[in-house]
């Protein structure tokens, strides 16, 4: 990627482009609501949200945010029952708060919050990448990962779209060496989802690379601290209401057929996700094994692309769910939905595709058409991820 020249167009040209490519994507998904409405049966107990029809894109685990958003956390000290307490508090609460001043249904605020942090992060993300490689690569990039199947989620009522906005601010502010404000960022990226606790250790290598030991260690404590303050402010929250700081992380095993997160992570050290892939159905739960193992061959040739933060933090958006959560019944379903944050490896599997123009474009449709139904699929409450 180095060699690539970059050919910046006029400013408000290529946003214009950025965006325009994002938006034809948000077509396709509007689309695919539209079909699912019309020809596909509805789930017998499917949650509804309103009556419109773009209240499709609250489902699964828009109806728990959607509690928290109404009714705040619920907590009955027994874990094996799937609670709203494993859900990170950020992303509601933003809801919650929309709803309140102005006077938006919790509902509509869910979808608002998620809908206009995708399109922002849509054009910080085209911002990173044309400063690092130009405006060709770049805009390749957003065609990638807006029309990448699981980016059904970007406008749906999830943390993905919050999430990979504040992730992609992190690493504006990163590269302008301005570690107290990405530490923030951070602190508030572990407050939406737990993805947000990578960023912690590119955060430090940046600190390392660029200060002398006596300053790094001066700036260390408070920098941690920041970085880390929405999990540990969280975990005081529950400490106070509930009487059990952890109960965000125990919860967890009523979602995974009771499994402990040490059960999982055993069977993923042993390396047991791999043995139990699918691989022979194009479902999006087939899917995600195919895209598992696309992650990692680009982290591969990331490796020697990309910065070396970039890389560090792609390999920790495909460690933590693998090592948290694969090693459970769910394998890897849903890895696709977990890297959609990993920005990295869209820029690198641009780049290969930039070189043969035919073969990004096959690849944009393919994305698209999986979009299609994906977004159909999750519409009527059928699992994608």
């Amino acid at each position: 990627m180095e060699t690539l020249c970059p050919n910046r167009k006029d400013s408000s040209v290529a946003y214009f482009w950025a965006i325009s490519i994002y938006l034809c994507s948000r077509v396709v998904v509007a689309l695919g609501l539209v079909f699912s409405q019309k020809y596909l049966p509805s789930a017998i107990e499917r949650w509804t949200a309103g009556p419109s029809w773009y209240h499709q894109l609250l489902q699964w685990d828009s109806e728990w945010y959607s509690k928290i958003a109404t009714e705040g956390y619920r907590y009955n000290g027994d874990p094996t029952i799937q609670q709203n307490i494993v859900f990170y508090p950020l992303y509601p609460m933003l809801a919650r708060g929309l709803a309140a001043i102005g006077g938006f249904s919790p509902a509509d605020a869910l979808l608002l919050v998620s809908n206009v942090a995708g399109l922002l992060a849509i054009v910080a993300l085209f911002k990173l990448v044309r400063e690092e490689f130009g405006d060709q690569l770049a805009l390749a990039t957003i065609a990638l990962l807006s029309f990448f199947p699981a980016s059904v989620l970007l406008s749906a009522g999830y943390t993905e779209p919050l999430e990979l906005l504040l992730v992609v601010s992190f690493f504006l502010v990163l590269i302008r060496k301005r570690f107290l404000s990405a530490a923030l960022l951070a602190g508030l990226a572990v407050a939406g989802r737990s993805t947000g606790i990578v960023l912690l250790p590119v955060l430090l290598w940046e600190m390392w690379l660029v200060r002398d030991r006596k300053s790094f260690l001066a700036a260390l404590l408070p920098c941690v601290l920041l970085a880390t303050s929405g999990i540990w402010l969280f975990m005081i929250y529950l400490w106070s209401a509930f009487g059990d700081p952890l109960a965000f992380a125990e919860g967890q095993a009523a979602f995974h057929q009771g499994t402990t997160l040490t059960t999982r992570l055993i069977a993923a050290l042993r390396l047991e996700p791999f043995t139990r892939m699918i691989l022979n159905d194009w479902n999006p739960w087939g899917q995600d094994s195919w895209f598992t193992l696309l992650f990692i061959v680009l982290i591969g040739v990331g490796w020697f692309r990309l910065r070396s933060s970039w890389t560090l933090f792609a390999i920790g958006v495909l460690l933590l769910p693998y090592l948290t959560l694969s090693g459970g019944p769910a394998g890897f379903v849903s890895m696709s939905r977990f890297n959609l944050l990993s920005f990295p490896l869209f820029a690198v599997l641009a780049d290969l595709m930039l070189r043969t123009r035919w073969l990004l474009a096959g690849v944009t449709g393919l994305f698209g058409a999986l979009l299609f139904m994906s977004t159909a699929l999750f519409a009527r409450r059928i699992w994608i991820g």
